[in-house]
């Protein structure tokens, strides 16, 4: 599922989060599972905060 395919409530809630962790409790609250890519580039910042991230996120 792509970030944009998110609830308009889940984007808020994601671009709520004040760092990684947060971001994955929120992904795991919600039920939805995120790739090791993914994992990587919310630990890792890849340039992006939690704010302005817009992950692919999976959810099975």
């Amino acid at each position: 599922m792509e970030f944009e395919d998110l609830a308009e409530e889940q984007k808020a809630k994601a671009r709520s989060c004040k760092n990684a962790e947060e971001l994955i409790a929120l992904a795991a609250s919600e039920g939805i599972e995120l790739t090791d890519d993914q994992l990587k580039h919310v630990a890792g910042g890849i340039g992006q905060s939690c704010m302005t991230m817009h992950v692919t996120w999976s959810s099975d």
